[in-house]
């Protein structure tokens, strides 16, 4: 997900909160290995219709396995969003309840009630372990192995819920850029759609590619150099990145990115992540405000959720973006567009950076092209492999000055 720029403070709250979609892929589809992920090449085309003014793959939708715990009964999103910080307040209360009722009681009295606590450890232990049982439980309860990659991630929330959360933020776009929209005789939207046509159509033995029905919204909004697409098959581009584009190459590259944090469930999984440290921070967050003073806690309760923030949740969704990444690439180079551009994309947007990685949500750009540029061998054989027409003689890396190591060189001469 590209960052949206000169957004207001209440919008990305919002988005903070629903997340810009990524779904889960047809768990019953083919598992590719790390090494030989997405390389089998494209033989059938997908039916793809420009009617109703949106861009759609139609197809037959089939039945998913979502999680091992997928046929629950679903909680409404906007319940699971309330509740979140409402149960922290909840533990807030309760730890300056409990404060004020020890502070209240007689000297004679908290001497008992500590007897008693050294009395009853054993139970107590017990209780302790049994609640972190629970919990241990909870997350390997809710881990499932993605198709793609194999890598194992909690999902503690299913797809109808995720689809619902999808709804939220597509009525919050339509309603915050719905007198930006460019028509689809418009030559930003055609290019937006001839893009994905070619990557949707190469890439559609993904079951997850050819069941949903996709839609191209164009924004014209210069100021804003963003792309996501949600669960629900709805791919939005502004204008602001679309002339950050050199080429139909680097549009792909971005289109493949978002595209694949949907295919890889990023949504949900980083949802539930969120969802699984509210629940752990729980229990210190009512201590804090039971055992400090009004002010140190404050204190305390800030630099905690600073620190969790910046250990934790930051570095995971860097981590997400680094796996969108990787396997954009790979669909970018079963489109047959030209994998290069990537690295020239990313040199290009480092000099937009403006705050340090260890404090974004995403890599920085410099660090992307490192990344991409070393995964480049690969994605020029995956390339090859499809029967892809040859790449141009001239590396567009080089013409920006991208050093580009010689074993590289020869997979495209």
């Amino acid at each position: 997900m590209f960052r949206v720029l000169n957004k207001k403070k209440i919008v990305e709250h919002c988005r903070q909160l629903v997340l810009p979609a990524r779904n889960l892929l047809n768990s019953c589809g083919t598992k590719l290995d790390s090494a030989s992920r997405i390389n089998n090449c494209v033989t059938k085309h997908a039916y793809l219709n420009n009617a109703s003014g949106g861009f759609r793959a139609e197809c037959e939708l089939q039945r998913k396995l979502f999680h091992v715990t997928a046929t629950r009964q679903a909680l409404p999103p906007v319940f699971i969003i309330i509740l979140r910080p409402l149960s922290k307040v909840a533990a807030i209360l309760f730890g300056r309840t409990f404060r004020k009722w020890w502070r209240a009681l007689p000297p004679d009295r908290k001497q008992d009630l500590i007897l008693r606590l050294k009395k009853n450890k054993t139970a107590l232990l017990a209780s302790g372990a049994l609640v972190s049982t629970g919990v241990v439980w909870y997350y390997y309860s809710h881990l499932e192995e993605d198709p793609i990659t194999g890598r194992s991630k909690f999902i503690a929330i299913n797809k109808e819920q995720i689809l619902q959360l999808a709804q939220i933020e597509l009525v919050m776009q339509r309603e915050l850029h719905k007198d930006h929209f460019l028509p689809p005789a418009h030559p930003a939207y055609k290019r937006v759609v001839k893009v994905a046509n070619q990557l949707l159509r190469s890439n559609r033995e993904i079951p997850q590619l050819r069941e949903t029905n996709w839609i191209v919204t164009v924004v014209n909004e210069p100021s804003v150099t963003n792309a996501f697409v949600l669960p629900n098959g709805h791919i939005f581009v502004f204008t602001g990145i679309l002339s950050l584009c050199t080429n139909d190459d680097q549009l792909c590259v971005i289109l493949a990115h978002e595209i694949s944090h949907v295919l890889l469930s990023h949504m949900a999984e980083q949802f539930s992540s969120l969802h699984l440290m509210d629940l752990l921070v729980l229990v210190p967050l009512a201590l804090i405000w039971a055992v400090l003073p009004e002010a140190a806690a404050v204190i305390a309760h800030w630099l905690s959720g600073y620190f969790t923030k910046v250990l934790f949740q930051l570095p995971f969704s860097r981590a997400l973006e680094a796996e969108a990444d990787e396997i954009g690439l790979q669909l970018t180079a079963k489109a047959c567009y030209d994998v290069r551009e990537a690295s020239v994309f990313w040199a290009k947007m480092s000099s937009l950076d403006s705050e340090f990685e260890w404090l974004s949500t995403h890599p920085n750009s410099e660090t992307r092209q490192f990344v991409l540029e070393s995964l480049m061998p690969t994605a020029i054989q995956l390339r090859e492999k499809c029967k892809c027409p040859k790449l141009p003689p001239v590396d567009p890396r080089m013409l920006i000055g991208i050093r580009v190591p010689e074993e590289i060189k020869v997979l495209y001469k």
